[in-house]
C-alpha cells in the first residue's frame, strides 16, 4: 500500500463532508453512523471540510396549514425516501477523507455520520487512524519518524463503553490525559456530533474533566475531548470516541401490533421498540391523554376489529405497547427515523402512521404545555405533506392538516380516495388529533389508483415499547 496523500483523496471524494459539533448548552444536530471504533484521536492542523456535492436539504411540499388536494407524485431520486428529501441516501455508507488525510468510511442514518478512520497500516509512513502517531503497533521501520510531540496528550474514555441505549448517562472523563514533563493539564473542551434529533448537553458544563451526557436518540455519537496545560498549550491532537447507542427491546419482546403484523419498521429485530399498525377505528381521536383502547386491543388490519367498529387508535397496538408520543421518542426508538417506516415497493401515498405529537398551529411540532394542541397529525408514511426541518418535527417526515371544516386536509387520504376522516364539533380544522378516525370507507368502498380501499387502508398508528419519554 503506498503512502495516501492527503489532498489527492480530498480530490477524489468530494462528496465527503466533516459535521459540525455541539458544545454544552446547544442542541445536537448532526448525525452519527453505527461504525464501531477502538479509541482514537484527531490531529487538529489536518483538519479538511469538504463540501457535499449533490446533497439537497430537505424539503417541503407546502409551507402552510391547509391542504386541500393532492400534492402530485413524488419524483424519484437519490436521498428521498417515502417523498421525503433526506442529505444522502439512508443506510448507503461511502469512502470520506479523515481529519488526519486518510481514506476514511462513514454511514447514512437520517444524515450522514461522522468520518471514522481505518485501522494503521503498517506498509506506510502515514497516520492513518488519525492518533498523531505513525505505525503505532507495528514493526520499527527505519524510514519512518516517529513524531516529536511537545504538547499535552488528550486521553478521552467513556466509563459505559462503546455501545449502549438510549436514555443512558454517560460518564465521560479525561482523567488520563497529561502534559510533557511537568506540566499539568488545567483545562478541557470537550463537543459532540450526535444524530439528528439528539437534545443531550454536557453536564454540569463542557468544560470540566469529567461531564456526563445523556444519549436521547438512537445513532452514533462522536464525542471530542481539547485539552490544554499550566503553561497555555493545547494538545496537538483531538481525542475522540464513538458510542452508538441502540434501541433498548422492551422487556417482553412483541411485533407491537395488536393484530401480530406489522406494516412499517417491518424488521422487529432491527427496530425492536417501533412498529408501524395498519388498522381502523371508529372513536375519535389519538393526541389527547385521555384516548384509550375500547375494544381490548383487537384492532388492526388482520385483527378481529378490522372495520374498527368499537375501537380507539390505541386498539392498533399490543398490549403493553402505546401510540409514539412525540417525534422525541421515535427519534430515541428508530437509529433511521422515518426511513423503514415505508417498506420497499409500498404504493405512492398508501400509508400514514400517525403519532400523538401535539401542534397549536402551522404544522409546526409543540410542546404539551403550549396550550391547546391536538392540531394537525404527524408521523411517518409516504401519504401527507412533507414535513422540512422549519417545522420542528425531527425525523417525522409527514403530516396531515386542513384549515377547512370537517375535513383532514388531505386528498387523498379522506373519502372517496381513502379512510381517514376528521369530523368533530367546533373548529375541527384545528383539532385533527382529537377527532380523527379511520371508520370510512366501510366494505371497501373507496377506491384510489383503481384498487379498493377499506377502513384498515392508508396505514394508521406508529406504536412505541417501554415507557413515553
Amino acid at each position: 500500500m503506498q503512502a495516501v496523500n492527503k489532498w489527492a483523496v480530498l480530490a477524489v471524494l468530494a462528496a465527503c463532508s466533516t459535521p459540525q459539533t455541539q458544545g454544552a448548552g446547544a442542541d445536537a444536530t448532526d448525525s452519527g453512523d453505527a461504525v464501531g471504533a477502538d479509541l482514537v484521536f484527531v490531529n487538529k492542523s489536518d483538519t479538511l471540510a469538504v463540501d457535499a456535492a449533490g446533497v439537497s436539504d430537505a424539503s417541503d411540499d407546502a409551507g402552510t396549514d391547509a391542504v386541500a388536494a393532492s400534492d402530485g407524485d413524488d419524483a424519484a431520486e437519490v436521498g428521498k425516501t417515502g417523498g421525503f428529501d433526506y442529505a444522502c441516501k439512508p443506510l448507503s455508507t461511502e469512502s470520506c477523507v479523515t481529519a488526519c488525510g486518510s481514506a476514511g468510511t462513514r454511514k447514512c442514518l437520517k444524515e450522514w455520520g461522522p468520518c471514522i478512520p481505518p485501522a494503521e497500516f503498517c506498509g506506510n509512513c502515514v497516520d492513518d487512524n488519525c492518533d498523531g502517531l505513525i505505525n503505532e503497533g507495528c514493526a520499527p521501520n527505519p524510514l519512518c519518524t516517529p513524531p516529536v510531540v511537545q504538547c499535552p496528550i488528550a486521553i478521552l474514555a467513556v466509563a459505559e463503553g462503546q455501545k449502549v441505549g438510549t436514555q443512558v448517562v454517560l460518564h465521560l472523563t479525561a482523567a488520563g490525559s497529561y502534559g510533557q514533563g511537568l506540566a499539568k493539564v488545567v483545562k478541557w473542551a470537550w463537543t459532540v456530533q450526535a444524530p439528528l434529533g439528539g437534545s443531550g448537553q454536557f453536564l454540569p458544563s463542557a468544560d470540566v474533566q469529567a461531564p456526563t451526557y445523556l444519549t436521547t436518540v438512537a445513532g452514533q455519537y462522536l464525542f471530542h475531548l481539547d485539552v490544554w496545560d499550566d503553561k497555555g498549550v493545547q494538545g496537538c491532537v483531538q481525542a475522540l470516541f464513538p458510542v452508538t447507542a441502540a434501541a433498548d427491546p422492551p422487556a417482553n419482546p412483541e411485533i407491537g401490533c395488536a393484530d401480530g403484523t406489522r406494516e412499517g419498521f417491518l424488521d422487529d429485530a432491527a427496530y425492536p421498540q417501533i412498529a408501524g399498525c395498519s388498522g381502523a377505528w371508529d372513536q375519535p381521536g389519538l393526541t389527547p391523554d385521555a384516548v384509550v383502547p375500547t375494544c381490548g386491543n383487537q384492532g388492526g388490519n388482520t385483527g378481529a376489529k378490522a372495520d374498527g367498529i368499537g375501537c380507539a387508535a390505541p386498539d392498533l397496538c399490543a398490549a403493553g405497547w402505546h401510540i409514539c408520543k412525540t417525534w422525541q421518542e421515535v427519534a430515541a426508538k428508530s437509529a433511521t427515523g422515518c426511513v423503514d417506516a415505508t417498506p420497499a415497493g409500498a404504493a405512492p401515498k398508501s400509508l400514514f402512521f400517525a403519532i400523538r405529537q401535539p401542534s397549536q398551529n402551522g404544522s409546526v411540532c409543540g410542546g404539551w404545555a403550549d396550550g391547546p394542541n391536538f392540531n394537525d397529525l404527524f408521523g411517518c408514511g409516504n401519504l401527507g405533506t412533507t414535513l422540512d426541518a422549519t417545522k420542528n418535527c425531527g425525523p417525522l417526515d409527514r403530516v396531515i392538516a386542513s384549515t377547512a371544516p370537517n375535513k383532514c386536509g388531505f386528498n387523498e387520504a379522506e373519502p372517496n380516495l381513502g379512510p381517514w376522516e376528521c369530523i368533530g364539533p367546533g373548529k375541527s380544522d384545528l383539532n385533527e388529533g382529537a377527532n380523527v378516525t379511520k371508520k370510512a370507507c366501510q366494505n371497501a368502498s373507496c377506491q384510489y389508483d383503481g384498487l379498493p380501499v377499506s377502513p384498515s387502508g392508508k396505514g394508521g398508528v406508529l406504536c412505541c415499547g417501554g415507557v413515553a419519554p
